[in-house]
């Protein structure tokens, strides 16, 4: 049977579209092609009079939920909402946002009541079969992770999570510095009465810990990131049930992570992951979080995209923001939103997350025929960077510029996994066939 599915980076919407404007009808065309169509959003719904929690994914993020019924629009069927954002207004800002998703029937996977609901897979069915998508995320304050529910608690609401351990390695000289430096400074004095009065297990001895960053000796210098075993053995599973009732599972995997001071990098441990949910039967990888274009891998022929960017990119445009934002910046408490986002703006070396890589990203159609991978194409699209504010932000169809910029920049960001790509009819395809 073949499918096609359709999908975006991050829908980061905070008021509603223009009707009908440039390029909007394209856009739609395009993704309605596909079978299945995927997105993430990026923010919470609510009807602004939640309380915000003492933590959030950068920007407190909230619309209300008409924005939802613009991204329905597009035609998206699937949806992720497990991404750093969800927690942005707490538990009741996360129940409004459940809320309005389910009063649209919206298909969506990623957060919820308890893990359970948080990880259960939204599925939709076509014409083309069934589809089930998985949404997680490695980037949330641990306050923000959903929990289970034991024998005496109800479960604890959140995000469906997956966590990391990440471990520095220094030789010995290096090492000895450290515990020099960690000696004179009592930098471990909290470590050592927590070991002593039990709340903290002993680490193994191979480890020294500088606070709450774990040391190991090694020769060969770095860092490493290891995958929880929980909740990447948790996510095989439940892969492997569902292969067992649908044709297809896509998993969504929402990651700020970087493997060094480039945006562009990619952890061990996203690698890790997303060749694992393949091996379990997953037909493709969709990445984001990052905002904006991150390298193509084919592994056994299935696409893993580990970032799409951005689709709908409004972080300029929050309306409101708490005291806690305002302290951040040493700014008034009477500092209106807007101008607190410029005032952070102005402080980025080369916009921050305003650049224009930000604002650049493609759409991926993906047919699979008899659990192969034939065809992968992308549309290039724009966000508006420069454009008024009525319609920055949102995508259009990139012109022939920033088109090839788009090709060149994913061709590069590829290379290095063998993916080979080029430009044809306005749209940059992927080679598929076996070498």
């Amino acid at each position: 049977m073949r499918t096609v599915f359709t999908a975006c980076g991050d829908a980061l919407i905070m008021h509603r579209l223009p009707e009908n404007y440039p390029g909007q009808m394209q856009i739609q065309e395009y993704l309605k092609t596909g079978d299945f169509r995927i997105v993430n959003l990026e923010t919470t719904i609510t009807d602004k009079n939640c309380y915000p929690s003492t933590f959030s994914g950068g920007t407190w993020l909230t619309a209300e939920a008409p924005v939802l019924d613009d991204l329905l629009d597009f035609g998206f069927n699937l949806w992720g909402i497990a991404n750093n954002h969800m927690l942005d207004y707490s538990y009741p800002g996360l129940f409004q946002t459940l809320s309005a998703l389910r009063q649209r029937g919206i298909a969506f996977t990623g957060a919820g009541e308890s893990l359970e609901k948080a990880s259960k897979a939204a599925i939709a069915e076509s014409a083309a079969g069934c589809t089930a998508l998985i949404a997680l995320t490695s980037t949330f304050d641990d306050s923000a992770r959903a929990g289970i529910q034991g024998p005496y608690l109800p479960a604890r609401p959140g995000i469906n999570p997956m966590r990391f351990e990440q471990k520095y390695l220094l030789n010995q000289a290096h090492m000895d510095q450290l515990k020099e430096i960690a000696d004179v400074c009592n930098v471990n004095v909290k470590n050592k009465r927590r070991l002593k009065t039990g709340y903290k297990l002993q680490e193994s001895n191979d480890i020294f810990e500088f606070k709450d960053m774990k040391f190991c000796l090694n020769a060969q210098e770095g860092k490493i990131t290891i995958p929880s075993t929980v909740d990447l053995n948790r996510t095989i599973r439940a892969i492997e049930e569902l292969k067992r009732d649908v044709e297809h599972v896509v998993v969504m995997f929402h990651s700020h992570e970087m493997k060094d001071d480039n945006m562009e990098s990619i952890e061990d441990f996203v690698q890790e992951c997303s060749h694992a949910f393949i091996d379990a039967g997953a037909s493709l990888v969709l990445g984001g979080g990052c905002h904006q274009l991150k390298g193509i891998e084919l592994y056994k022929g299935k696409p893993v995209f580990y970032s799409l960017g951005n689709f709908i990119y409004q972080n300029e445009f929050v309306d409101v923001l708490p005291p806690d934002f305002m302290d951040k910046y040493k700014l008034p408490y009477t500092t209106t939103a807007r101008e607190a986002i410029a005032y952070r703006k102005s402080k980025a070396k080369n916009g921050g997350q305003q650049s224009k890589e930000n604002f650049l990203s493609v759409l991926p159609r993906v047919v699979m025929e008899g659990g192969q991978c034939i065809s992968i194409e992308m549309l290039p699209i724009s966000l508006g960077y420069e454009q008024v504010r009525s319609f920055k932000a949102i995508p259009g169809p990139a012109d022939e510029t920033d088109s090839n910029l788009i090709y060149q920049t994913l061709a590069r960001l590829s290379e290095p996994f063998g993916t080979e790509m080029y430009m044809e009819n306005g749209l940059i395809k992927i080679r598929t066939e076996e070498k």
